[in-house]
């Protein structure tokens, strides 16, 4: 074979195909598509590590999924429960269909659904940003437990939505290097605010801004067991968007060419 012929075929794989490992093709996919160009309805567009660590998360979950032990993604990867009181699939069940995005078929199916939900939720709850702080127009005369933080503006008052939350949040306390925090604080603008109050609230605060991994999954789950805990779900304002739908298929379809090789990695 001449080598004119080699670089032909070189130059037809897809540049993300040669990377030299599963996060860095994850984080190309996120770059190149068209989710993270999108410009979010009274937001913009995204910090240019959110689509990318949202797309980190989605293939840990995923790797739960497929894993002996899926601990949250009992929860996250349940089909449409038709509880429209509880489940944010089902709350925006007309939405989803609207878009041809499916949500009555479990595992990867629905995690992508739900992700994709996800993305459009931390747009409206931070712009993105992994390091937002409570809500202040909430006013501080409130206790630790319900004031909010993060990506997705969590608060602890929520942990005990499911059994599998407490669980989750001990797992990051104990692997503080897997919160993938240099990813999500790409293109992030931090502003200095302090914590509101003390004791167990004000650490999971802290907590849910130190670590965006964590705060992703954390939010997937509770959209599927107590979506009322976030305002923008309740008035149906999270876009859903096909193309970041489609943006967690190709992460899935990556994964799932070689699940143990990836999983090693990203898990």
């Amino acid at each position: 074979m001449t080598q004119k012929i080699i670089f032909a075929l070189l130059a037809a794989i897809p540049s993300w195909a040669m990377a030299t490992s599963y996060s860095t093709q994850i984080a190309t996919l996120a770059s190149q598509s068209a989710c993270t160009k999108y410009s979010w309805k009274n937001r913009g567009r995204a910090p240019s590590g959110y689509v990318e660590g949202l797309a980190l998360s989605f293939a840990r979950s995923l790797c739960r999924y497929h894993s002996a032990t899926p601990g949250p993604t009992v929860v996250m990867s349940e089909a449409n429960t038709g509880s429209d009181a509880h489940d944010a699939l089902a709350h925006y069940a007309g939405i989803f269909a609207s878009a041809g995005i499916p949500i009555n078929e479990a595992g990867a199916p629905a995690l992508k659904a739900l992700y994709t939900l996800g993305t459009g939720l931390g747009m409206r709850e931070s712009s993105g940003e992994y390091c937002e702080g409570w809500d202040t127009s909430a006013g501080s005369n409130r206790p630790s437990s319900e004031a909010e933080a993060g990506l997705f503006q969590a608060s602890y008052n929520s942990i005990g939505a499911s059994s599998v939350l407490p669980k989750l949040y001990s797992e990051y306390e104990s692997s503080t290097a897997r919160c993938w925090l240099d990813v999500y604080k790409q293109g992030a603008a931090c502003r200095a605010q302090s914590i509101l109050g003390t004791g167990a609230g004000a650490t999971f605060q802290k907590f849910e801004k130190s670590c965006p991994s964590f705060a992703a999954e954390y939010a997937m789950t509770l959209l599927r067991v107590l979506r009322s805990h976030f305002g923008p779900i309740i008035r149906r304002e999270a876009e859903v968007k096909p193309v970041c739908y489609s943006l967690y298929g190709q992460v899935q379809t990556l994964v799932e060419s070689n699940i143990s090789a990836a999983c090693e990695e990203l898990f």
